[in-house]
């Protein structure tokens, strides 16, 4: 029979730090080295494993996560990086982490929620995880004003000065949205500033704010917007939309005082939000996806 030993917070560990990531790039085909080495997780990742043979051989990670909901701070748990290698799969490992998880941080936190793929849909709720429906935003740009003149940069994370104009905003930035964004959210925010969107961060000079977004044919797609005071979201998209834009999808609750946005429940294929504790959430659902571990 074989013993596992259950091990977390181990990424000073050299050994089993590169036994881990090993296991996510065969996974998940994610590379978490750098973001150690460049210290982003900042104290707010923790990974449970279970070893043998000094191997990681089954995972379960935690991101500490502070929300804003209807206004309120609440205090959540993520749950992510589930995997396990393929020659341990259907022994319970990975089952065993989730319960050990809920029983360390189920009295400390509102509710613990996670993002599954369509594989696992009827994995979860064994565990007391519900499904919850997220929501869709999405808005006519015919009813917007016309473009406002603005001073637009496009920031590179490789250069000095666009870097540090990154760190100084996303280390700092209010919340998104009142009804339900995250805040303190140096991870997972700035990895995917300088990963995931990495070319999709324009700065707004006279605002002193970034937006983070993407045009796909049509629509212009605005994941996050990063400001160290209030702003005027309808001010905002404004200025970035561009003459091909004839419609804008919000990746959070947009708050808009001029504009009208069509919401509609959708379903995402291989994102499907879990929760554990639901009644901490309001009635509209988003969470930002620059909050996603």
């Amino acid at each position: 029979m074989k013993s596992f030993n259950l091990i977390n917070n181990y990424f000073r560990i050299e050994g089993y730090r590169t036994s881990f990531n090993n296991l996510a790039i065969n996974t998940f085909d994610i590379d978490f080295e750098s973001w150690y080495k460049r210290q982003l997780f900042f104290n707010k990742y923790c990974a449970y494993s279970f070893i043998h043979k000094n191997q990681v051989v089954s995972n379960v990670s935690v991101s500490k996560m502070e929300l804003i909901v209807d206004g309120i701070r609440k205090k959540a748990i993520q749950l992510g990086t589930v995997m396990t290698s393929p020659e341990y799969r259907n022994q319970g490992l990975a089952a065993a982490l989730i319960n050990h998880i809920i029983e360390k941080y189920e009295k400390e936190c509102d509710f613990i929620y996670l993002f599954a793929n369509d594989s696992v849909l009827d994995f979860y709720p064994k565990f007391g995880f519900k499904k919850a429906i997220e929501s869709k935003y999405i808005m006519d740009t015919a009813q917007l004003s016309s473009k406002k003149p603005s001073i637009i940069n496009r920031l590179n994370p490789e250069n000095a000065d666009d870097y540090k104009t990154i760190i100084r905003i996303a280390s700092n930035r209010i919340p998104i949205s009142e009804k339900l964004s995250a805040v303190n959210d140096n991870w997972p925010l700035i990895v995917y500033c300088l990963y995931e969107f990495k070319n999709d961060l324009y700065y707004l000079k006279e605002e002193d704010a970034i937006v983070i977004l993407r045009r796909e044919e049509n629509t212009l797609h605005i994941y996050d917007v990063l400001s160290l005071k209030p702003f005027d979201l309808d001010n905002i998209i404004e200025k970035v939309k561009d003459k091909p834009d004839e419609k804008i999808e919000f990746h959070f609750i947009p708050e808009l005082k001029k504009y009208e946005v069509t919401r509609a429940l959708i379903e995402r294929q291989d994102d499907t939000l879990f929760v554990r504790g639901e009644a901490a959430l309001p009635d509209e659902i988003l969470f930002p996806m620059t909050s996603q571990t």
